[in-house]
């Protein structure tokens, strides 16, 4: 959705924002003002992003440390792990997408091929090379940016569980040919 609000892309729930509010989002985190430009909110909507996705992991666990006694209590533990994660992607998309990248959104606000004729385009190909960089999504083959932005989400949802009281087991398969039947 981004890369359609930027006009770089097009997106079925997104629309291509006007050149002048994708400017007063620039100067607001350039200036370290604010995080968010009325309904352009770039790290809510990475970390909305990111939660929906977990929250289709988290929605059924492969088992429990303790069975729950019923389904109130496992959606009070869910919420519990949910929370957690929650907080701790927004600070991670706060120092990746922020943080990280200062320089290049000041660079982008205030740098002089930003302006005039063709500032616009210069400028969403400024954001969206900072979105690729903060968070570098696998395609058909995993990149070390990649591998290191999945990382750190794992380990983030790894330790929400953990602290919920949870832990995380890994299960391993093997192919139907070649379990032998005993």
């Amino acid at each position: 959705p981004w890369m359609a609000k930027l006009g770089l892309d097009a997106h079925n729930s997104a629309h291509r924002e006007h050149w002048a509010r994708i400017k007063a989002l620039n100067r607001r985190i350039a200036g370290e003002l604010d995080l968010e430009y009325d309904s352009l909110k770039p790290v809510a909507d990475l970390v909305s992003r990111l939660t929906e996705s977990i929250s289709l992991y988290l929605d059924k666990p492969f088992t429990w440390t303790r069975d729950p006694n019923n389904e109130q209590e496992a959606e009070a533990a869910i919420s519990t792990i949910r929370r957690g994660v929650s907080t701790a992607l927004h600070e991670v998309a706060v120092k990746r997408l922020i943080e990280e990248h200062l320089g290049e959104w000041r660079t982008a606000y205030s740098g002089p091929e930003y302006r005039g004729t063709g500032s616009t385009r210069r400028r969403a190909l400024m954001f969206r090379h900072i979105y690729d960089e903060a968070a570098p999504l696998p395609d058909t083959v995993m990149t070390e940016s990649s591998a290191a932005f999945l990382a750190e989400i794992r380990a983030i949802v790894e330790r929400s569980i953990d602290e919920a009281g949870g832990a995380i087991r890994l299960q391993t398969y093997a192919a139907p040919e070649l379990v032998k039947a005993s």
